[in-house]
């Protein structure tokens, strides 16, 4: 399968990478700076693309099976608070044009805005209200988009070898963890993938609090 990543520099899009090589297939890797993808290998091809550049975004998906999308919004400075929905919908217009039906839109249980126990998360929610405005009115836009698509909420992401065990919830609230580590994420993405589950629906994912 020839697999699109959008945001493929990132540890996260590293991640799927790695392991999605691993499993046979192939990576078409789409960065604002492709030569930071962290990967020589001759089935990973590098297109640069920008989530607030849609033309960039369409013409990156040509050849794609499946999209998997790991936007993220570093650059807290920057006011465009509109980058998940606004590379969300360059990525409906460039699967439409190539006629691909598959993604899987990486998104943050922030997104479900639920206010938790502890005064510091709540006062973290408040902050970037707008960034998870946003990356919630991305779900809604894949899903009604009548594309095969499946919407991941994760936690806080860490780095480590997958512990193959999570929690999964369907609900708009949170599975029982505050973390997941990258590797167990991008498992967890490319079965979806690879199985076509979750069609239609918004799944969040943590690993379990020992």
């Amino acid at each position: 399968m020839n697999i699109a990543i959008l945001g493929a520099s990132g540890e996260t899009g590293t991640q799927l990478i790695e392991q999605a090589l691993a499993r046979g297939h192939n990576i078409i890797g789409l960065a604002r700076t492709p030569e930071n993808i962290a990967f020589a290998d001759p089935r990973v091809t590098k297109r640069q693309a920008d989530g607030f550049d849609a033309d960039s975004v369409v013409a990156g998906l040509a050849g794609a099976d499946a999209v998997i999308t790991t936007v993220g919004k570093k650059n807290l400075a920057d006011k465009r608070f509109n980058l998940s929905t606004a590379a969300h919908a360059a990525v409906l217009a460039g699967m439409q044009q190539h006629g691909i039906r598959r993604l899987l839109a990486i998104s943050s249980t922030g997104a479900a805005q639920i206010k938790r126990d502890g005064i510091r998360r709540n006062i973290y929610l408040f902050l970037r209200r707008k960034y998870y405005g946003d990356m919630h009115a991305m779900e809604q836009q894949v899903l009604a988009a009548g594309v095969d698509a499946t919407v991941l909420r994760a936690p806080f992401l860490v780095n480590g070898p997958a512990e193959q065990r999570y929690n999964i919830i369907l609900e708009e609230s949170y599975p029982n963890g505050s973390k997941v580590s990258r590797a167990d994420l991008a498992q967890f993405a490319l079965d979806a993938i690879e199985q076509g589950t979750y069609i239609g629906q918004v799944v969040a994912i943590a690993n379990p609090v020992e």
